[in-house]
């Protein structure tokens, strides 16, 4: 079985495959299947759990809307660590 973040890259690459890259273009369908797929691990979840990772999900979308944009548009000024 694949790790999270190769999963993540195989799915990424097959979704804009599937789209012919333009995913702006086929946004619902790619919406859908993500629904789809959010609901498959629901159902298979017991209810405790459902309710919590419910209760999760905004912020851990908007978590992971940072950084999907930090990696698709990275800054032009790299950061400095001390």
């Amino acid at each position: 079985m694949m790790d999270g973040p190769d999963l993540i890259d195989f799915v990424s690459k097959a979704a804009l495959a599937a789209c012919g890259g333009d995913v702006k273009t086929h946004r619902t369908a790619l919406w859908d299947v993500a629904v789809a797929i959010l609901a498959d691990v629901l159902r298979n979840t017991d209810q405790l759990s459902r309710e919590r990772m419910l209760r999760g999900i905004e912020p851990e979308l908007r978590a992971s809307m940072d950084r999907l944009e930090r990696l698709l548009n990275p800054s032009p000024y790299p950061r400095v660590m001390h």
